[in-house]
């Protein structure tokens, strides 16, 4: 039997950890040892966590970030396989049982699932579209069905598990993540084996960090992805998510041009979705920038653009037209947007 370790990164999560945890300790594959990482919480997180007795280990660290409190989990796990989960989310009963029959038909190395979104009250936001829709940029902006997504760069397949009948997608996710980031850590799942050739998360990205290790992981091993909504990701309190999308943005632009010098050679596919991911993320880079009110950074970050592949989109020329407007009309205009957003929801 394989071991799963669980490894749970947490900071100031009282209010919820304490529901994320049990709902690790209550799947239907038990999970070997859960690795609690306390990041140097000040609230009541750790009198939550010291509660638990084994298979919960707690550790707690000084504050140095999400990705030195992951690695410190990966360093002291046992297990064959670790999974993640941040500490206010909520898995799933069946996601660990699933996830390695997914992995255990595909022989892949590394895979993570759907999953729905609630608030931090715990209802379902939206639950009629799916997660990777709603959290995803690229899918929000191309509006394409994720699984059409998927099925552009990997292999489709029905698996049975009991009466369930799951579809996953499968191979290699390389190419595909240069478009943008489609995977949670929460939903997860690694061989020891993988994480060892990989390495663990950069703690030099304080953003991006889970797009860049997810890539980096994928240029070592296939993906399986499953389509099953098995975790529950909870938005709507205070993150790093929720502050200046501006960090995000070039840290996204780092982690994928590192990501192209991982492989001796891309293919043509994969050369073609790094330019386009690039050029997509100095657009990105270019709206920020205009939302801060930094003309100069908005045309700056669009001629970057424009030396990717000389191409003038309707979203390019309102960028550029809107970047010369007076700082006073452009106020006016992002005031207008977000009242009628607010009366659109």
């Amino acid at each position: 039997m394989k071991r799963i370790t669980v490894v749970v990164p947490t900071y100031n999560r009282a209010q919820f950890i304490e529901g994320t945890i049990e709902s690790v300790l209550a799947q239907s594959l038990a999970p070997f040892e859960v690795i609690i990482v306390d990041d140097g919480s000040t609230d009541h997180t750790a009198d939550i966590c010291t509660q638990f007795r084994a298979p919960v280990r707690y550790i707690r660290r000084e504050n140095e970030g999400a990705a030195r409190a992951r690695n410190a989990g990966i360093e002291a796990a046992t297990g064959d396989w670790i999974a993640f989960c941040d500490s206010d989310d909520v898995w799933k009963p069946r996601k660990l049982e699933l996830q390695m029959e997914a992995l255990r038909v595909t022989s892949a190395g590394w895979s993570f699932t759907g999953f729905g979104i609630i608030d931090p009250d715990g209802e379902p936001v939206d639950p009629q579209k799916s997660g990777f829709a709603q959290a995803f940029e690229v899918l929000a902006e191309t509006r394409i069905p994720p699984a059409e997504y998927f099925a552009r760069w990997l292999d489709q397949k029905e698996i049975l598990s009991e009466a369930d009948a799951l579809t996953i997608y499968h191979g290699d996710a390389f190419g595909m993540l240069f478009l943008g980031n489609v995977a949670l850590t929460s939903t997860s799942m690694f061989s020891r084996d993988v994480l060892d050739r990989a390495g663990g998360f950069d703690p030099t990205f304080w953003r991006a960090e889970d797009t860049e290790f997810f890539h980096r992981v994928s240029a070592h091993s296939d993906v399986a992805i499953i389509m099953e909504p098995l975790v529950d990701y909870r938005v709507g309190h205070p993150s790093i998510m929720t502050g200046d999308p501006l960090p995000f943005i070039h840290y996204t632009l780092r982690s994928i041009q590192e990501a192209s010098t991982r492989r001796p050679l891309l293919t043509q596919a994969e050369q073609a979705a790094f330019k386009e991911g690039r050029r997509q993320l100095r657009m990105r880079l270019a709206y920020a920038h205009l939302s801060a009110l930094d003309r100069l950074g908005a045309r700056k970050a669009l001629t970057e653009a424009w030396s990717e592949d000389r191409m003038v989109s309707g979203r390019f020329a309102a960028i550029v037209l809107a970047s010369f407007l007076p700082e006073a009309v452009l106020r006016g205009l992002h005031r207008a947007k977000r009242t009628l957003s607010r009366q659109t929801k």
